[in-house]
């Protein structure tokens, strides 16, 4: 029943969190919109400022229009990005229910007279599109969708301020001191004496305005709260886990038009290792790291469907002599004059999430799995999260077939028990489960088979490509 529960959470968690927010704006929403009207009625600096108006000679209703207009041009680029159409949805609902309540207070809504009037939303609707990057539609973008990130940015900014603004206003009680005519303006003297706490409805529109902050800064980030980066001892693959997890994420936009499909933003290092194993060769090509060489390999991926997140994936591919000393880099004992450990340092620290790779072809060859620092760099880094992933799995692939007569691809479920069943028979590997609370090990490997040698070479399809398996599920879990 819990797994189940789960597994429905994972499939429809976007529609119920959709479901969430939108029941969240509806409740929020009039609250909120009360408290701009109170701020307005009871301001004194807003309402002085917005008096400048008088010495141009413009009425209170265009201002109001412009703005409504720089709010829409904003709402706007944010429906056209892919990324944020839902969440702008969620925001014309919010405006809408603000309108309205503002409307029933008799404030802000503008009484249109006319053409003349009405016409003042399109500067301001242009205003809010070019403020938001509309100019980007004009140019050719060669790396995926637009992404209008300026524009959420105005939005969220634009929110905090009335917030902010409207939260001193309702409830802080002070003398006029800014008076504005069409003659000009003059600061008064204040008693200070004479300034006091407004508290009838302070709490609730403090949880008002912080509910409504945290849900639209939540609608404006694009990159994810999760950032990925492997480790591993020395030869155990992370140069091919990279390139494997990246085919798969290339292969997710396979069937979707040129135009819609996300640039992954590879680093140059895993495109060199991509190009080499897409040789048509029946060698590896990709050779383990040299000793005192590193690799930057990076890319992104986008999680979600309503409500998307970029996603990175990074690790920096060393021989793995390096190993035994990120715990004591991490920890500042050590001087980060060593410009890879320094490289390394800084790519855990900057990760939220470790993946720790486990070497299958070590364990069968009862090689050790070379894992012990990972205790170390898991007491130093303090509070990451990890992603235990074993690689070169197909190995256990054949044993589990003929034990099982079960394809592995088939009956990933079951292969993947299997593999931790087996990892378990190591007291090291045990101990890294229970060091690691709620990890469950994800088996990842490459079609491979034996040649004339003795050596296990990759299988290759009908178009010279490597045959992988396990990746698909492993971004699948790196994007729940």
């Amino acid at each position: 029943m819990r797994q189940t529960l789960l597994l429905a959470l994972r499939r429809h968690g976007e529609k119920l969190a959709l479901l969430a927010y939108l029941g969240l704006t509806v409740a929020v929403t009039p609250t909120l919109a009360r408290l701009f009207g109170t701020a307005w009625e009871e301001s004194h600096v807003l309402r002085s400022v917005i008096e400048f108006r008088l010495l141009a000679g413009i009425s209170q209703d265009v201002i109001n229009i412009v703005f409504l207009g720089f709010v829409g041009g904003l709402l706007v680029l944010m429906t056209l990005d892919r990324k944020k159409h839902w969440q702008a949805f969620l925001l014309w609902v919010g405006l809408g229910v603000t309108l309205y309540v503002l409307h029933s207070m008799g404030l802000f809504v503008p009484d249109v007279n006319g053409a003349e009037e009405a016409i003042w939303f399109v500067p301001g609707l242009v205003l809010g599109l070019l403020f938001g990057g509309g100019t980007k539609t004009l140019r050719l973008q060669p790396t995926g969708p637009t992404e209008f990130r300026r524009a959420a940015w105005g939005v969220y900014a634009v929110l905090v301020g009335l917030v902010v603004v409207s939260l001193l206003e309702a409830h802080l009680v002070y003398p006029e001191f800014i008076e504005v005519t069409e003659g000009g303006f003059a600061i008064l003297a204040v008693d200070s004496s004479s300034v006091s706490l407004r508290s009838d409805g302070l709490l609730l529109n403090v949880v008002a305005a912080g509910v409504a902050v945290t849900a639209v800064r939540r609608f404006a980030r694009y990159d994810s709260d999760d950032s990925f980066f492997v480790l591993g001892p020395p030869a155990s693959g992370k140069s091919l886990l990279l390139i494997g997890a990246y085919l798969e994420a290339l292969d997710r936009d396979a069937d979707k038009q040129r135009g819609k499909r996300e640039a992954l933003n590879p680093s140059q290092d895993l495109m060199e290792l991509v190009e080499n194993l897409d040789r048509d060769a029946t060698d590896w090509i990709v050779e383990a790291t040299g000793r005192s060489e590193l690799k930057d390999l990076e890319f992104q991926f986008v999680k979600g469907t309503l409500f998307p997140k970029n996603v990175t994936v990074s690790s920096v591919d060393y021989a793995g002599e390096h190993l035994s000393r990120i715990p004591d880099s991490l920890r500042g004992e050590i001087d980060r004059s060593d410009e890879e450990l320094e490289r390394l340092t800084s790519g855990i620290q900057g990760a939220n999430r470790l993946i720790l790779l486990i070497d299958i072809e070590r364990f069968v060859n009862n090689e050790g799995l070379g894992i012990a620092e990972y205790f170390s760099i898991l007491e130093a880094a303090e509070d990451k999260g990890v992603v235990v992933v074993a690689t070169k799995a197909d190995i256990l692939a054949d044993q589990f077939w003929e034990e099982t007569e079960n394809d592995p691809q088939e009956s990933f479920d079951e292969f993947k028990g299997f593999v931790e069943e087996q990892l378990c028979q190591s007291q090291q590997f045990s101990s890294l489960l229970r060091q690691t609370p709620g990890a469950e090990v994800h088996p990842v490997y490459y079609e491979t088979t034996v040649n004339d040698d003795g050596e296990r070479v990759p299988v290759r399809d009908d178009n010279g490509s490597v045959v992988t398996v396990g990746f698909k599920r492993l971004l699948n879990r790196l994007g729940e």
